[in-house]
């Protein structure tokens, strides 16, 4: 009797369910991974994140906080 395989753990494509609210590029990366930057403080509190395609910061609940746009100067990570 042969067995049935099971193919979950098998790459999808790339869906559009993590889209960035400024750019509206994807931030889908894996099912339980993002491509957002998260922020956190001194206390080791997220605080929010960045988009890796516009640079803009946000919020936990997703409002924009600050624009940076690709020619402002900061660190890089």
């Amino acid at each position: 009797m042969v067995k049935a395989r099971n193919y979950s753990h098998t790459l999808r494509k790339k869906s559009k369910e993590d889209i960035c609210l400024v750019c509206g590029e994807d931030l889908y990366y894996k099912a339980d991974i993002s491509q957002r930057i998260g922020l956190i403080d001194s206390h080791n509190e997220i605080t929010g994140w960045i988009c890796p395609f516009c640079d803009t910061e946000f919020g936990n609940q997703d409002e924009i906080v600050y624009i940076y746009g690709r020619n402002s100067v900061k660190g890089n990570t």
